[in-house]
């Protein structure tokens, strides 16, 4: 009984055992077939490679100088040119005196625009000294948007026999317009002081130079910077013009201590008084 249970148990493992021989048995000879496939059929088979890798070179090539191409067609090509400018932050100088300053026109390529925008603000700052700075937009194929901030104009000076307008960073520029701004007086040979002046005033908040008459330069032994500033409000302030911009920024709050018009004086300290009071 048991030699024939054990029989029965050995012939399904013979079985299971013979079929895996065979399996390997044909794995062999297949790997074998293979390596013993003939000469020609290896060399259709690289050849196939070969023409199939070519194919997928020349037509990356073909995609990436055909990109190129249209490219070089757009740079060229009239699509390139610039049709439409808007510009902004520009509240004093006009839309033509900024195209005119950056050299940006309807018809120049836009890519030259873009790309030399360095440039251009370089240029536009010699051109137009109110130029602060600019930045260059594409806002699409054939249009440009031209961002800028201003040095704003303070008012008009005589030095010599010219006119120059005087900004807020400094600088000095020729001018024939009429002035509606500061009127600097008694600068005729002093440049220099009404560049220093221009930058003092520059650091103020525009509500407070807006306020500002007129200026007159009446330097003393003593008071070798003095300036008297002429406020639209009616009061007077002495000040020194190297650090006026550092002073006047507390006029405000010196005003609401102020009972009416008067002499606001911040050469040493600050401190007011009304016009005719004793107390000076």
């Amino acid at each position: 009984m048991v030699s024939k249970m054990t029989r029965d148990n050995f012939i399904p493992e013979h079985r299971r055992y013979s079929q895996r021989l065979a399996h390997l048995e044909r794995q062999n000879n297949s790997a074998q077939a293979r390596e013993h496939q003939p000469i020609s059929n290896k060399v259709v088979g690289i050849k196939k490679q070969r023409r199939n890798s070519s194919k997928k070179r020349i037509s990356v090539l073909a995609w990436f100088f055909g990109i190129i191409l249209l490219i070089m067609i757009y740079i060229i090509s009239p699509l390139s040119k610039i049709t439409d400018i808007t510009i902004s932050g520009n509240n004093e100088l006009s839309n033509e005196r900024v195209e005119k300053a950056t050299t940006i026109w309807r018809g120049r390529l836009i890519w030259t625009a873009f790309l030399a925008q360095r440039h251009l603000e370089r240029e536009a700052k010699i051109r137009d000294p109110q130029i602060r700075s600019l930045r260059v937009n594409l806002r699409g194929p054939q249009s440009v948007h031209v961002a800028i901030t201003e040095n704003h104009l303070l008012g008009e000076g005589q030095i010599g026999k010219q006119k120059y307008a005087v900004l807020t960073n400094g600088q000095l520029q020729l001018t024939t317009a009429q002035n509606t701004n500061i009127d600097f007086k008694g600068f005729e040979k002093d440049r220099e002081q009404l560049k220093i002046l221009g930058q003092q005033l520059g650091k103020l908040k525009s509500v407070i130079y807006h306020g500002i008459s007129s200026i007159e330069y009446q330097p003393t032994k003593e008071s070798p910077h003095q300036i008297i500033l002429y406020m639209k409000d009616g009061n007077t302030v002495k000040a020194n013009l190297t650090n006026v911009g550092n002073k006047l920024k507390y006029y405000p709050s010196i005003l609401t201590k102020m009972k009416g018009q008067g002499v606001v004086d911040l050469r040493v300290g600050a401190y007011s008084y009304d016009y005719g009071s004793k107390d000076k």
